[in-house]
């Protein structure tokens, strides 16, 4: 940085994209500028932040060509600490009630599998997202377009508050800066760059999910798109994204199955931290076994906090949405103790209930 600093007016030359203009300008405004100052000046504004020469500052990032310069974050997660898959999942800020579903579900066995989920903190998907892995108190990162000081959009204050205290939240905009539509598309390399592997679960054709999707695949990580129906006009997106390669989610057991293969990414890592030609060795665990022997079970880590009856609710509560009748002869309880315990469950994110007085397994 001080070589950077000190180098004359020839020397910045030879750096490609300076041109003599430039070079004389640099040179000029750098007499009247004190790096020390304008450093103290900057930490006094923003609450905590990385650059490339801090050993926090994710790893990952290194494997991308246009990694931030500077990284601002809230909360005390550091990724370089995990040993563990972080998934990307993005999408619509306008989300089908089967859009919302399928990433719930999604999100909730990524959690279960020990995974960290990656978001935007939009509204719609993004927000699916967040929360259905904080319910489950998993890890999160949500990356925004604005300081890490400013929430946007405003009604998702508390998922925020939750974020900082358990998660992490970061931008590579200052404390201060408010939303803006530039910092949107640029903010999407960074869910990319943080992810070993993006889903994209509902999106229209035009979408910033899917610019995401594309600096994911330039990245070299994995894309899996969510199939929908052809005249579903918010999942055309992604329909375009299995045309054009991208892997099909073809089911949550599936899923994890391939992230739990997915060789560690190289990346080379800063020369202050002494580890250059690293890589980044995460894992997902694999519980196909368990999941072929009892496909109908509900996760077991979950069960040790419920009461029999609880679990016996949830043990018949299906996948896809049933009506109420239906679930009575399979819980063999009353229908006020089966009123009961879907309620105790809905509270605690297991089971979702739907229009109609239908339920399902979240």
């Amino acid at each position: 940085m001080a070589i950077a600093w000190q180098a004359s007016a020839g020397e910045l030359l030879a750096v490609d994209g300076i041109g003599l203009l430039s070079a004389e300008k640099i040179t000029a405004l750098r007499l009247k500028l004190n790096p020390d100052s304008l450093l103290a000046q900057h930490e006094a504004a923003n609450q905590s932040f990385w650059t490339p020469a801090d050993a926090d500052y994710p790893a990952l990032l290194f494997a991308i060509n246009d990694p931030p310069p500077v990284l601002y974050y809230r909360g005390q997660l550091r990724v370089n600490s995990l040993d563990t898959l972080t998934v990307g999942i993005v999408g619509t800020r306008s989300p089908s009630p089967y859009g919302k579903r399928w990433t719930q579900r999604l999100s909730h066995k990524l959690t279960v599998q020990g995974g960290v989920i990656v978001s935007g903190l939009a509204a719609g998907i993004d927000t699916e997202a967040h929360q259905s892995c904080l319910k489950l108190k998993g890890l999160t990162i949500a990356v925004l377009g604005t300081g890490t000081d400013i929430v946007y959009p405003h009604r998702n204050r508390e998922l925020y508050e939750q974020i900082v205290a358990t998660g992490l939240v970061v931008s590579e905009y200052p404390d201060g800066t408010p939303p803006d539509k530039t910092h949107f598309p640029r903010r999407n390399r960074i869910i990319a760059g943080l992810s070993r592997a993006l889903l994209v679960t509902e999106a229209p054709a035009r979408s910033g999910a899917l610019i995401t999707a594309r600096l994911a695949n330039d990245y070299c990580r994995e894309v899996y798109a969510l199939p929908c129906a052809l005249d579903n006009r918010q999942g055309e997106g992604c329909l375009h994204l299995i045309n054009q390669g991208a892997q099909i989610i073809l089911g949550e057991q599936i899923l994890i199955e391939a992230l739990a293969a997915l060789p560690p990414i190289a990346v080379e890592l800063s020369e202050q931290s002494g580890e250059i030609d690293s890589r980044t060795e995460v894992t997902l665990t694999d519980s196909s076994t368990d999941s072929q022997a009892q496909p109908n079970a509900p996760e077991r880590a979950l069960l040790p906090e419920l009461s029999s009856l609880l679990c016996q609710v949830l043990e018949a509560v299906p996948i896809e949405p049933v009506v109420l009748d239906q679930i009575v002869p399979l819980a063999r309880v009353t229908t006020s103790e089966l009123l009961s315990a879907l309620l105790q469950l809905e509270l605690l994110g297991l089971v979702t209930q739907l229009p109609g007085m239908q339920y399902q397994r979240s």
